[in-house]
């Protein structure tokens, strides 16, 4: 049983009103990375405002495989009730009838090619035996998704093929196929069981993708599931792949096909997202095809942003496979001996575990990466399932993606070691709660932060190779603060997961290393209480999937950008590897900044595209009605933009211009007031610190060490917009907000 440690720590007389601000000092090679957090603020997405852990955090197995292959106690409490695991997927429906269900599947004598309904109900007798203490976890639904296997149906069924399809078939007669998918559906099941989304293929051969009758098949299943009031979502199609962003973006063709194909009438719409990597001893790293992180979110916004165009509402979205792996088995082979001699040589099975890390490593980062991009897009996607199997030692005790494995690979061993998968459930242990406002304009660095009653619990994920160390300014919100912990996954130089879990007695020098995710706890003494909330509204350009040479201008409706406290700017791209990687964005006139990532090599790579998601937060006072975005390529070359959204937080109110410093004068002993017509700041605090000017971005526009009293600011260069004033000294950071005209 993994037991999270638990430690006392309090800081007597130490106000919540106290942020924590890192020190301005860096070791060589590190980059500093400014995260802005404001507890008090709720931000939903599109409405979606709590996490909801059974979306993201499940194992690929149902309950059923569960209760009869878990049996350590210990162990199952570890798994469902401390890291709070959920269950996700299930391959097979139609298939494992066909196969191991007991005859139940023979043809209507009066209906040639259908199948007997009547006989098959009266041998189907589903329970949920031995699933009591599943069912107490879960409740009613365990809420699986299930895809079926390639030549799933009976061969009563007349079925057809294409050419270099490497020997897939589907049913000629949709009206009978899709009528064996309802019915099983409806009578091999318990309600508990019963899966919540089904695909009616797993990753099907691409030459299926535009085929007619394979589209009809979808459509036709979703109907007579419909009418048989089975509350399951019938989705796909299932692809294999999500690079999308391929050929600037005119890959999205084959799904939107479908999509449009299908009359955009199927619950949900399907890919598999995974990196496919290999080892290169010239870079002495592993390098592949990155779709997790940045090329995946431009994915998501050019797919939403055609369906909400055309159809007006975003693709709902279910990947029942996602994660990275070592594509090439030799390959792999290759660079586990080989980094296992350098770095722990050894032999036997325990060896053999360590050497699986590595892998394991890649899987548990890219599922990382996915599922956070999955986690910003709370309205769009209803389910996803990392690749992590429980076990599969019945038929490959080796298999790569096996979270228990049996003891020297014997499958008739009875003892299980569990592999560094299990990083993937601890790294996510206890966090939920709702969304609040924070931001990193850093897009290396994938972040979101949540409240839980007295938690405040902030995710951060490093795309790119570079180690960062973490500023975090946390707004004032009036608490106590207990207990800092900090959970941190690394990959060490032998390439093997280090997972640790510690208190800290501060926010400082907080390291995220390459490729390294951390989470932050910051227990309070009372609940943290919401004083206002925004909704981040997407609002979508007409155009999505564009190709075009050196520039091209985007446009952006915003009905209420009056309410618009500020606004995510989001700016999906794809070019040729072998064009250059610098871009320019202006909104409505005013060139907004855009680095290039340092995780562009690493996406990059063998891919031969370089596909970002270029994210900048812009002032609510930016934003117009009618908002143009123009994207530009300095060297004059093609690019491909997949689409442009600006996620506006919506307040219940319109944006003040006035003052918003004024948020406190309750307490005198630091106040700041401008000069009407002087161009000058004042800034009054009894005691002496570090005084500084950030901007909305989170650039320190003003840094100065000041003595107690009150300061005159020169802020005629300074833009208009908000900006954040705070005085720091040596146990208090106290903070006020302005509005500059």
């Amino acid at each position: 049983m993994y037991l999270y440690p638990v430690f006392k720590f309090q800081w007597p007389g130490i106000l919540t009103t106290i942020c924590l601000v890192l020190l301005p000092f860096f070791s060589q090679g590190q980059q500093q990375i400014t995260v802005n957090v404001s507890p008090g603020i709720s931000a939903s997405i599109n409405g979606e405002l709590e996490l909801k852990r059974e979306k993201y955090f499940n194992l690929a197995a149902s309950s059923g495989e569960i209760a009869g292959k878990l049996n350590d106690q210990s162990r199952f409490d570890a798994y469902f009730k401390d890291m709070e695991m959920t269950v996700g997927r299930q391959l097979g429906m139609v298939f494992s009838e066909k196969n191991w269900g007991n005859n139940s599947l023979r043809e209507d004598p009066g209906r040639p090619g259908y199948m007997d309904v009547d006989y098959f109900i009266s041998k189907k007798n589903p329970n949920d035996n031995g699933l009591d203490e599943l069912k107490a976890i879960f409740g009613d639904r365990q809420g699986i998704a299930n895809h079926d296997r390639h030549n799933g149906y009976p061969d009563f069924m007349d079925q057809y093929t294409i050419d270099g399809s490497n020997g897939e078939s589907y049913p000629t007669n949709n009206d009978a196929a899709a009528e064996m998918v309802a019915y099983l559906l409806k009578h091999r099941y318990t309600d508990f069981r019963r899966p919540s989304y089904f695909e009616l293929v797993n990753e099907p051969h691409w030459k299926f993708w535009g085929d007619p009758r394979f589209v009809e098949f979808h459509t036709k299943a979703k109907e007579k599931v419909d009418a048989l009031n089975i509350p399951t979502e019938i989705g796909g199609p299932c692809f294999s792949v999500a690079y999308f962003y391929r050929k600037e973006y005119e890959s999205t063709s084959s799904i939107i096909r479908f999509m449009d194909d299908t009359n955009f009438s199927l619950d949900f719409y399907s890919f598999h997202a995974y990196d496919y990597m290999r080892w290169d001893d010239t870079a002495n790293d592993f390098v592949g095809t990155v779709t997790s992180g940045l090329p995946l979110e431009g994915v998501f916004d050019a797919l939403a942003g055609y369906t909400f165009n055309k159809y007006g509402k975003e693709f709902t979205y279910v990947a029942s496979e996602h994660g990275g792996y070592i594509t090439d088995a030799d390959n792999r082979t290759m660079a586990l001996n080989q980094l296992a001699d350098k770095y722990f040589p050894g032999s036997g099975f325990a060896h053999e575990m360590e050497k699986r890390s590595i892998d394991n490593f890649i899987m548990v980062n890219s599922t990382i990466a996915n599922t956070l991009v999955f986690m910003n897009h709370p309205h769009i996607v209803k389910k996803s399932v990392p690749f992590i199997l429980l076990e599969s030692a019945g038929w490959d005790p080796y298999y790569y993606s096996s979270l228990l494995v049996k003891e020297n690979f014997d499958k008739n061993s009875p003892n299980y070691a569990e592999s560094k998968l299990i990083d993937f459930y601890k790294y996510f242990a206890g966090v939920k709660g709702r969304r609040i406002e924070s931001f990193t304009a850093d897009t290396d660095i994938q972040h979101m932060s949540f409240v839980d009653g007295k938690k405040l619990i902030m995710l951060f994920h490093n795309q790119s190779n570079e180690p960062g160390e973490l500023d975090i300014d946390i707004e004032d919100i009036e608490n106590t603060m207990q207990e800092i912990k900090v959970r941190k996954l690394s990959r060490g130089i032998d390439f093997r997961p280090v997972l640790t879990e510690e208190t800290a007695t501060d926010l400082d020098d907080i390291i995220i290393e390459g490729q390294g995710s951390v989470v932050v706890f910051v227990s309070y003494e009372n609940d943290i209480e919401e004083d206002d909330k925004v909704d981040e509204v997407t609002h979508y350009s007409l155009e999505t999937s564009a190709q075009f040479n050196g520039s091209k201008t985007f446009t952006v409706d915003i009905p209420e950008h009056k309410k618009a406290k500020y606004g995510i700017l989001r700016v999906g791209v794809s070019r040729d590897v072998n064009n250059a990687r610098e871009m320019e964005i202006k909104l409505n006139g005013t060139s907004l900044n855009v680095p290039l990532e340092d995780c562009a090599d690493r996406i990059t790579q063998t891919d031969q595209v370089y596909a970002t998601t270029k994210i900048v937060k812009v002032d609510g006072n930016l934003l117009r009605e009618k908002n143009t975005i123009e994207v530009s390529f300095p060297d004059g070359k093609s690019g491909g933009v997949g689409a442009v959204v600006v996620r506006a937080a919506l307040m219940d109110r319109e944006r003040e211009g006035v003052v918003a410093g004024a948020d406190s004068f309750q307490d005198r002993s630091f106040e700041v007031y401008p000069v009407p017509g002087k161009g000058l700041l004042n800034v009054k605090s009894h005691t002496g610190g570090k005084l500084q000017i950030i901007d909305f971005t989170g650039k320190t526009v003003w840094d100065q060490y000041v003595k107690a009293g009150v300061i005159k600011i020169d802020i005629n260069n300074l833009s208009r917009g908000n900006y954040v004033v705070r005085i720091v000294n040596k146990n208090t950071v106290k903070t006020r907000k302005i509005f500059l005209n």
